[in-house]
């Protein structure tokens, strides 16, 4: 098939194997559009990096030979076009997307696909997942815009894991597509203020959209200094500060980010972690001790996440042609890549493999 691989720190559009046979419980997909993840533009700054990381902390899902091609791209939407035993729930033909998890039959391991030298991601014309993790894409929704709920869905994930209810704030650092879920979640779930720190402007712009109550430029505006004001001066978003906890969502994934709001936030704050770095960080543990803040990278429990988000997608309650920036084909992959790397004017760019017709 073709694919656009990565090898040797760059992209090329190449004939690659095809994914494996199928195992049990195993669905094959035409992929029709898959989203560049933030976490496909780590692996490609530093693939070594990455592998050894998630080697190092004992990861089966990422785990892969750093000097071997791999196709990435798991943010994916397709039609299936082979079922395995076990599959009762589609057939040939159905509109899919979901998260992208497959299980080697050879070694029974599960692995993300595109971080696999075997489960090709779907930067290429087909991709092998396990059927448990696929959902039918409902009528109506494109299969671009289907797409978009496995990043947003990280937002209502770690939403529900923060424990944010109603009268807590939120504070989204980081307005690409994990942070724009955190703040449609976070609205959803009862937020009474959510403030939102992006320093590109069409981000901030798509913020608001999104429903942040208070968008800020954390190059000319400190977001801890924009809640502290909004307390100081009994602004009407705010009402009681005594109640309710303020949650910071860290969606940067910027050095130096998670220490700075540790000795920032308010007294009893909490910190959710949605965007974590690959390079080694230095804390002082005793300071969010001190100040009794809570920090989570992704503990507690969490129920539908993605369902949630791709009926939000559905029901038309997120602008997904708004978070669309960017349109490649397999040709157009390295150069998506460099232009994500300076974000100013994108969000989140779909790579659509040649040939395919949508024909939602």
């Amino acid at each position: 098939m073709r694919a656009a691989q990565f090898f040797e720190g760059r992209f090329t559009v190449a004939d690659v194997a095809d994914p494996p046979a199928l195992g049990p419980g195993q669905i094959r997909i035409a992929v029709a559009a898959c989203g560049i993840c933030g976490s496909d533009l780590s692996m490609s700054k530093d693939a070594c990096r990455f592998a050894d990381v998630a080697v190092a902390a004992g990861y089966p899902l990422a785990a892969f030979d750093a000097a071997r091609p791999v196709v990435l791209g798991h943010e994916y939407a397709g039609v299936v076009t082979e079922i395995a035993s076990g599959v009762d729930d589609f057939a040939v033909g159905d509109r899919v997307a979901g998260i992208g998890l497959a299980t080697d039959t050879a070694t029974g391991i599960p692995t993300i696909i595109g971080y696999s030298n075997s489960y090709h991601g779907a930067f290429g014309e087909q991709i092998v997942v396990d059927a448990y993790w696929v959902r039918k894409v409902p009528d109506g929704l494109s299969l671009d815009h289907a797409t978009l709920a496995e990043p947003l869905h990280v937002g209502e994930m770690h939403v529900q894991q923060s424990g944010l209810g109603p009268g807590d704030s939120a504070l989204v650092i980081g307005c690409g597509t994990i942070g724009l879920g955190a703040i449609v979640a976070a609205k959803a779930h009862g937020a009474k203020v959510v403030i939102a720190a992006e320093p590109a402007a069409a981000r901030r712009e798509l913020a608001a959209r999104m429903g942040a109550d208070v968008v800020v430029d954390p190059t000319e505006q400190d977001p801890i200094d924009a809640w502290n004001s909004l307390v100081a001066e009994g602004n009407t978003l705010v009402g009681d500060s005594g109640q309710g906890t303020l949650i910071a969502y860290e969606c940067s994934g910027r050095p130096g980010v998670l220490n700075d709001l540790m000795y920032r936030l308010p007294f009893n704050s909490r910190i959710q972690v949605l965007a974590a770095g690959f390079a080694e960080e230095t804390i002082v543990p005793v300071v969010p001790q001190f100040r009794r803040i809570a920090v989570n990278f992704g503990h507690g429990p969490y129920r539908d996440a993605y369902d949630i988000t791709l009926q939000r997608l559905a029901a038309g309650e997120i602008d997904a042609e708004a978070i669309i920036t960017g349109r490649v084909g397999l040709d157009g992959v390295a150069g998506a890549f460099a232009a994500l790397r300076e974000p100013r004017g994108h969000v989140k760019i779909i790579v659509r493999p040649e040939g395919f017709e949508d024909r939602s």
